[in-house]
């Protein structure tokens, strides 16, 4: 009877013990280098290839774990694993610094450039953008070209436009910027 007992006890615990955990193979690997994100969202793909099933993405500033270099390709550590993002949109500790340290509006795509070879004058407008880099909104605070179409197609250019986001201690901020044109 104490043989079948004795059993018992080791089948119940046998069966309720859980293996140790063990980390996936790509939390174990050593990285090769430690960037930063340097555009507004970083892509994270599933190979090295725009092509390839898009796993996540990472936001400007983020801190980024490189395992492997592939040509303008390097492997960067995620949450479920790995995946792949383009070398060019890295950027380095110093370059983060600088950003970091003294937040500057920088346009990631500027407005389109509206010609008008006849007017004279400028345009002085004020964009209100949002923590990701969107225009969110645009006002004109001066125009001496007495052009209607010419603010209104300035206007538009600078909603369309991105910016890089501000990061102050760690947060996104909104901001306005004045942008001016002169004909």
């Amino acid at each position: 009877m104490r043989k079948i007992a004795v059993v018992f006890i080791l089948a119940v615990v046998a069966c309720t013990s859980r293996p140790e955990a063990t980390p996936p193979q790509d939390a174990t690997r050593t990285p090769v280098d430690i960037k930063y994100v340097g555009v507004p969202s970083m892509k994270i793909f599933s190979a090295p290839s725009d092509t390839a099933t898009l796993i996540t993405s990472y936001g400007y500033t983020e801190t980024v774990s490189i395992l492997a270099r592939k040509g303008e390709w390097v492997e960067v550590r995620t949450v479920d694993g790995t995946g792949w993002s383009r070398a060019a949109d890295l950027i380095g500790g110093a370059e983060v610094e600088a950003v970091l340290g003294k937040p500057v509006p920088r346009f990631y795509t500027p407005p389109v450039a509206i010609p008008a070879p006849d007017a004279r004058g400028q345009i002085s407008l004020m964009a209100k953008v949002n923590t990701d880099g969107t225009v969110v909104e645009v006002w004109t605070i001066s125009d001496t070209t007495k052009s209607k179409k010419l603010v209104q197609a300035n206007s538009e250019a600078l909603r369309q436009a991105t910016f890089y986001p501000i990061v102050q201690k760690g947060q996104r901020l909104t901001f306005v910027y004045e942008y001016d044109v002169t004909y």
